[in-house]
């Protein structure tokens, strides 16, 4: 029995230890909609054991199946089929969703057939998908594009909503270690690179992990420019680490030298592997790419992990009091990711000393953070660069978040005043975000404010450093007709900062910002028609200043929208100023937002100006 109680006791060691050191690593990432954490034994989308990770094809808006649409007398009826031989799709799934109304989902008959009745008035997306191929959204031209609404009046049936899937793409390869040995359990990621808030970041589409050949297989691809990734399964390296911890813990307890039978502990090994890119290198910007076509699968995508140096972070958190976390991420935002860049959590003990271990070489920011909800947060960052040699003697000193308020007001044309502005909510997203969870103005308990009912505001607990400021949401409507208020400007020290963001300074809150709204909205929408004069659905209006210095992530200056069915596009709230109007069916979600794509974009488009207040109508013409 004390044989048995002491291996117990020993196993519990092991595990405690395994956690306490994992503690120091980054919480794997959940998989973006659509994407599955696949590999063998680990089940397919939809329950399947033993399927293979598949590639996301493209990120879509959550969407609940179960959530209650009211009834209404409209429908929607089409077909799934294979956009390379026209056959029907059985059993795919198509999900029908609608802004308040919640989502349907039905899956197709024998004929690749579905219909959805009872739906009410109003705009739909339809979105069809089935393992093997690339999500489709109704009115794509082609993957990872907007797709088009529905417009459904009450008793109408839209028919002949038909949805084409394109087969997947693969990517093959093998894996190995420094000696050439094939490199089991070792996850694999897919990237490609999307826009991201009007950034071009690289974003996981898929995943696997190798088998005991060192070989993975990503299947679902979308058509387009891939790089691959490769990390050590982080839970072998973790229960290595444990029991390591483990024999420092026992050997604690049997005294100098581990004595009572226990063996001694032996120093930590200096190097290990780093995330590494295809063909074999560990900065995302030297990474090999691979383009995929529809259905095409590319083979020999082999290489081998790097070995580096590995080495430990530690220091001192200054001015703790409660809870703090330590984190390293790196400064360049392409790599942060949990299979493509090393982000490494730490917790401070009590006497404010941290150590983070296995750190691979690089440039990061050490972030910590105190509080809660329930006390007022503090922050820390520091750049730190890692060579493979151990860095210690870090000091973060915590500083309380600053914060900014004012007071809105509006412009009115003669339409009644808000009594009560208590639906409009102030953000100040950072202009560089740090990977800070929950907080820096990034969404979550910080970094936003709500209006009080007479227009007074404040936003606690932001970042030093530069912010936009940006508001939402409407007062309570009054009738039909009611006002649609819009930003017109912001200003803060006697300065127009609607555009260009505050910077703010460690320790120095700003007030007295007032954000002025206003009723006088311009409206732009017209009908795009084509060649043969009718009208052309599925396109993507882009409206961008003709000032480049607004060409930015989130610019107010520019907005696309899709034409529906009938070929009728509409924007509204564009700032007044000059403006090229473009139309195209070959973008990229939020691509819009990206200089050089508007830099070509601007020579094939249309010049319009709007005034304060302007409702104009410009009808365009199609791409030929």
């Amino acid at each position: 029995m004390r044989k048995v109680t002491l291996v117990s006791a020993v196993l519990a060691l092991a595990v405690a230890s395994v956690f306490a050191v994992e503690g120091q690593q980054a919480p794997p990432a959940q998989p973006a909609q659509g994407q599955t954490q696949g590999g063998r034994g680990q089940g397919r989308a939809g329950g399947a054991p033993g399927g293979r990770a598949q590639g996301g094809g493209q990120q879509s808006p959550p969407r609940d199946p179960q959530q209650t649409a009211p009834v209404g007398t409209a429908s929607i009826s089409g077909r799934v089929l294979t956009a390379d031989t026209g056959r029907p799709v059985k059993r795919a799934q198509v999900m029908i969703s609608g802004a308040g109304r919640g989502g349907r989902g039905v899956i197709t008959d024998e004929r690749g057939g579905y219909s959805v009745t009872g739906l009410t008035a109003g705009s739909y997306t339809v979105i069809a998908s089935k393992n093997g191929f690339v999500e489709a959204v109704y009115g794509q031209r082609r993957p990872m594009q907007p797709g088009t609404p529905v417009q459904l009046a009450d008793n109408q049936q839209a028919a002949n909503v038909d949805l084409r899937l394109i087969r997947g793409g693969v990517i093959t390869g093998r894996v190995v270690d420094e000696d050439g040995e094939a490199l089991a359990r070792a996850a694999i990621s897919v990237q490609r690179y999307q826009y991201v808030r009007g950034d071009r970041q690289l974003t996981p589409a898929g995943n696997d992990q190798t088998d005991d050949r060192g070989v993975y297989r990503v299947f679902g691809l979308a058509p387009g420019e891939y790089y691959v990734s490769v990390n050590v399964n982080p839970l072998g390296q973790a229960f290595g680490r444990g029991l390591q911890q483990l024999a420092v813990n026992v050997g604690a307890l049997g005294g100098r030298g581990g004595r009572g039978g226990v063996f001694a502990p032996e120093e930590p090994e200096p190097s290990g592997y780093a995330p590494t890119y295809y063909p074999g290198v560990v900065s995302a910007g030297e990474a090999g790419k691979i383009t995929v076509g529809p259905g095409q699968e590319i083979g020999g995508i082999d290489f081998q992990i790097q070995l580096v140096a590995l080495a430990t972070v530690s220091g001192v958190v200054a001015g703790a009091d409660d809870t703090i976390g330590v984190t390293l991420a790196p400064q360049d935002s392409t790599a942060r990711g949990p299979l493509g860049g090393a982000i490494l959590n730490g917790r401070a003990l009590q006497d404010g000393t941290f150590s983070i271990a296995n750190v691979p070489p690089g440039r990061y920011v050490a972030i910590a953070r105190s509080g809660g909800r329930q006390n007022e947060p503090r922050t820390a960052v520091q750049p730190v660069i890692v060579n493979g040699q151990n860095i210690t003697g870090i000091t973060l000193v915590l500083q309380p978040g600053v914060s900014l308020s004012g007071n809105i007001t509006v412009e009115s044309s003669g339409t009644p005043s808000p009594t009560d502005y208590s639906a409009f909510r102030i953000d100040a997203p950072e202009v560089s975000p740090l990977p800070i969870g929950g907080g820096g103005g990034r969404g979550g308990p910080y970094g936003t404010g709500r209006a009080a009912a007479n227009g007074s505001f404040q936003v606690p607990n932001l970042l030093p450093g530069k912010h936009y400021i940006r508001i939402t949401g409407q007062p309570q409507a009054q009738g039909p007709t009611a006002t649609q208020w819009t930003l017109k400007s912001i200003i803060a020290g006697g300065q127009d900062v609607t555009d260009s963001g505050v910077d703010l300074k460690p320790g120095e809150n700003l007030d007295n910002v007032m954000i002025v709204m206003t009723d006088r909205a311009t409206d732009l929408s017209g009908t795009v028609r084509d060649a043969k004069g009718g009208p052309a659905p599925a396109l993507t209006v882009i409206a961008f200043s003709t000032d480049p210095q607004t060409w930015r992530a989130q610019s107010r200056y520019i907005q696309a929208a899709r034409t529906d069915q009938n070929g009728l596009y509409h924007m509204r709230a564009l700032p007044p100023g000059d403006y090229y109007v473009l139309v195209t069916d070959n973008v990229e979600q939020g691509e819009w937002f990206d200089p050089a794509f508007l830099e070509q974009a601007r020579q094939a488009a249309t010049r319009t100006s709007l005034g304060d207040g302007d409702k104009k109508t410009l009808d365009l013409s199609g791409p030929s």
